[in-house]
């Protein structure tokens, strides 16, 4: 039996920045991207090389959404709303940072 399962044939494309922001959470946009593809859950779990059980659980926000499993969502989905997202987050995070690294500079001086 065939494993593979030839997904979209074009890179991802990106979603509108609007959309990024409006997603709440890492399975949001992974259901977002979903949803707007048409896609089935089966498909896109054959396309990855997990069980519809273990997709829906990361649409669902039931477990995090591995790192390794990032590109292969995006490319089974044609959108990188999942990577766009992810990105944003660590974005926010480094400049909450940036900032704490400069008020204890000030605080020091």
């Amino acid at each position: 039996m065939l494993k593979l399962v030839w997904g979209v044939h074009n890179a991802p494309k990106d979603a509108p920045d609007k959309v990024v922001r409006q997603c709440e959470s890492e399975a949001q946009a992974l259901a977002v991207a979903i949803a707007a593809g048409h896609h089935k859950l089966a498909y896109v779990a054959a396309s990855v090389g997990v069980s519809v059980a273990y997709l829906s659980r990361l649409q669902n926000g039931k477990r995090p959404i591995p790192e390794k499993l990032v590109g292969p969502l995006c490319s089974a989905t044609g959108s990188n709303l999942l990577r766009q997202y992810l990105d944003l987050q660590r974005a926010i995070e480094g400049v909450s940072e940036v900032d704490r690294l400069a008020r204890l500079l000030r605080e020091a001086a």
